[in-house]
């Protein structure tokens, strides 16, 4: 089966590598091939080629980030830069990141059908946020779930995220576990970008060995080393062998290698497809050479994408909103505000919590809540299915029933990647369609000014739901106690200090160490080559200024061993037999690394709010009530 985007542009004759957001496949049209029995040419075409698509209009030509057609044939959408950019500069605005905790063990019974956003997300550590969930996703709605990934185009890398919750804290805001306090994750790029260029990422070659049966072999970087040395072989032997009388013999040659076999290897696949490229790619190399095809021209863009910064971030004007999506430019009525391509959950209940049952399994006769990504999706009351927004600044969108200034459309019928077609189609069809295949549109219902914070109704049983659970909400016990790792600061509170001013109880410090059996307890001197061993939870004991203005210092930690550990610590691989306490001086601050215990963070809080943003009535397909 392939595990695509929907595109309408017919495939072409020849083996072509196909990706988008997390996702690949090979997709190979029949055709003759002429089997050569030429060892040394085991090789076959990588092509990447324009493909051209129907879209929307864009209104603002000073765009800076176009999300359109890919320039990889049938990879359905991708991302690309109205402007030249250098290497280190940021691309896009910031996206946020939603933890998706244990999802395998809470949705084990209720996911009988692909769940989408298991293509589209990090591993939590990834974004730093391994320390805080023993198992599950990371969701980064932005350029972290948009970009494609081509080995030979990479020009963008993503940072972790920050974390805060805009100003609120657990013990007096009702809005603080409604929103995820992870934000500001950037793409930056790492090297020259020209306008027009589509954005490419790294899913690590991992991601497509583990894939091979479904994706195929996909040439990785060493492939194109392989094929740069391979190049200069074939330019000696071709000179060798030109013949006066046979002046398109390296041609020949060349098409012979083109076509002389049918297997599938990672280096034939990194070889150019035509006589031209690989002269090209003799020049400039392999890798190097496919950059030309990966560029859109802004007037292309300009009619057939559609704009993706129309809004940015900030903090809302909302109260408990946390943070919201102001103007970045004047948007005109009916203008777009911003592009929504969907992810589809054809059942609700497959983000459903549950918790544990006296047996150790899941009881899955009583809810205890949802995962917090249904407050960035929309569904209706009459129905199972659930759409996600997967653009970055559409997930910051804030409610207002009084004066909303936007509201959600379909897409038109031209936008790529939207099949208008699967909104007569029933409940069952989602659940088998394992690509995604339906866009919204955010449009303006009035002019919005530069600056002003962009506003659309989640509906009546929203509203509903939330000031319900306004009226019923009361802090939890000892809220006030609790401070995020990320907002502790400098100098740590000593073991004596800490008897006075004890630290909360989810902050964990972690330090760099390694225990063998037999292993003397020290003390041991910090060195800085420690950086690279594993972490083991540990306590504070003293510090000592590195100098004497007391801008920096240095500290004496303890290594917990298996007695001090409780829940929520990650325990080391090998741990500290009870009553040893093995000693480190020295230790600098950058090397110790303060956590939050697992789920103690604001978005795990039980009888936390959640609720999807309601779609009207009048837009939602009759096919999909099945309520």
């Amino acid at each position: 089966t392939s595990h695509h985007s929907h595109t309408d542009t017919a495939p072409t004759p020849h083996s072509v590598f196909i990706a988008h957001s997390r996702r690949a496949t090979m997709a190979t049209a029949t055709g003759p091939h002429t089997r050569l029995n030429i060892s040394c040419f085991l090789f076959q075409c990588f092509i990447i080629a324009y493909s051209r698509g129907d879209g929307v209009t864009v209104e603002h030509p000073d765009c800076r980030l176009f999300i359109a057609e890919s320039t990889i044939p049938n990879a359905g959408l991708g991302i690309f830069t109205g402007t030249d950019l250098q290497e280190g500069d940021a691309v896009a605005e910031p996206d946020i990141v939603v933890p998706l905790p244990d999802h395998e063990w809470h949705a084990s019974e209720d996911t009988d059908f692909w769940f989408l956003w298991n293509d589209y997300s990090w591993h939590p550590a990834e974004v730093g946020m391994n320390s805080d969930m023993e198992d599950g996703h990371a969701l980064v709605i932005g350029t972290g779930c948009m970009p494609n990934c081509n080995f030979a185009l990479i020009n963008t890398i993503e940072s972790k995220p920050d974390y805060d919750h805009a100003g609120l804290h657990r013990s007096k805001d009702v809005g603080i576990s409604g929103f995820t306090g992870f934000h500001n994750q950037r793409m930056f790029t790492t090297r020259t970008v020209p306008a027009g260029g589509e954005l490419f990422v790294s899913y690590g070659e991992h991601w497509f060995a583990d894939r091979t049966d479904i994706v195929g072999a996909v040439p990785f970087h060493l492939n194109f080393e392989r094929v740069d040395k391979f190049l200069k072989k074939f330019k000696k032997m071709s000179l060798k062998y030109q013949k006066s009388d046979n002046p398109d013999f390296t041609r020949d040659l060349w098409d012979v290698i083109k076509t002389g076999s049918t297997y599938d290897t990672r280096n034939r696949n990194a070889l150019p497809l035509s006589f031209e490229d690989m002269q090209s790619a003799q020049a400039i190399g392999s890798a190097e050479s496919r950059l030309p095809q990966s560029v859109r021209t802004l007037e292309w863009l300009n009619e057939h994408g559609r704009c993706m910064d129309n809004i940015r971030p900030g903090n809302s004007t909302i109260p408990q909103a946390g943070r919201g999506a102001f103007a970045s430019r004047k948007i005109l009525k009916g203008g777009l505000v911003a592009p929504g391509p969907l992810l589809h959950i054809a059942n609700r209940t497959a983000l459903n919590l549950y918790d544990e049952g006296d047996d150790g399994i899941r009881d899955t006769t009583k809810p205890v809540g949802m995962q917090l990504i249904i407050n960035y999706c929309f569904g209706h009351k009459q129905s199972t299915v659930i759409l996600c927004p997967y653009t970055s600044p559409s997930a910051y969108i804030n409610h207002n029933s009084e004066s909303p200034n936007a509201k959600i459309v379909w897409s038109k019928d031209s936008t790529p990647s939207h099949n208008t077609d699967w909104l007569e189609e029933n409940v069952e069809f989602l659940k088998t369609t394992d690509k995604i295949g339906l866009s919204l549109d955010f449009v303006a219902t009035r002019e919005i000014q530069p600056g002003e914070e962009v506003l659309i109704d989640y509906g009546p049983e929203w509203e509903v739901a939330w000031n319900k659970y306004k009226k019923g909400w009361s802090p939890l016990a000892r809220s006030d106690k609790y401070v995020p790792a990320s907002m502790l600061q400098e100098p740590f509170r000593t073991a004596t200090e800490q008897l006075s001013q004890p630290y909360p109880d989810n902050i964990v410090f972690y330090c760099h160490y390694e225990y063998e059996i037999g292993v003397s307890e020290g003390p041991w001197v910090w060195e800085d080559e420690w950086k690279e061993l594993a972490l083991y939870p540990c306590r504070i004991f003293s510090r000592e200024a590195s100098d004497a203005e007391r801008t920096a210092y240095y500290y004496t930690m303890v290594i917990l061993n298996e007695n001090e550990l409780e829940y929520g610590i990650i325990p080391p691989l090998v741990g500290i037999p009870s009553g040893e306490n093995h000693i480190l001086t020295n230790v600098p601050r950058w090397a110790i690394e303060v956590r939050d215990k697992l789920y103690t963070k604001d978005e795990f809080l039980s009888k936390s709010f959640r609720h999807e943003m309601m779609m009207p009535n009048e837009i939602f397909p009759e096919t999909w009530k099945n309520l």
